[in-house]
């Protein structure tokens, strides 16, 4: 569960700033994270269920976290491509 504990903690502090996140640190972490869930769940008679509710509440806030971070990316991106257009029709009438 230590593990665990300090992968959150990197991916917390990775979601945790405002502007855009590097994608395959963020995907690394995240299997990593995955790979370390199966493995202790494979012996389920070593947790601890405090510390596995604990361990859930911090996925949910994760995926609050990366949820928020793609909304964004989707909304710049939209902006984006419409400024793209208008540039294009602009362009047109030149």
């Amino acid at each position: 569960m230590h593990r665990l504990n300090e992968l959150d903690n990197q991916l917390e502090s990775l979601l945790a700033v405002n502007s855009d996140v590097a994608s395959d640190l963020l995907q690394g972490l995240l299997q990593q994270r995955e790979q370390l869930l199966q493995q202790l769940m494979a012996a389920p008679e070593c947790l601890n269920k405090a510390e596995w509710q604990t361990a859930v509440e911090r996925t949910t806030s994760i995926l609050a976290r990366i949820r928020h971070h793609r909304d964004n990316s989707a909304g710049q991106l939209q902006r984006f491509q419409r400024g793209q257009r208008s540039m294009q029709a602009y362009n047109k009438f030149r």
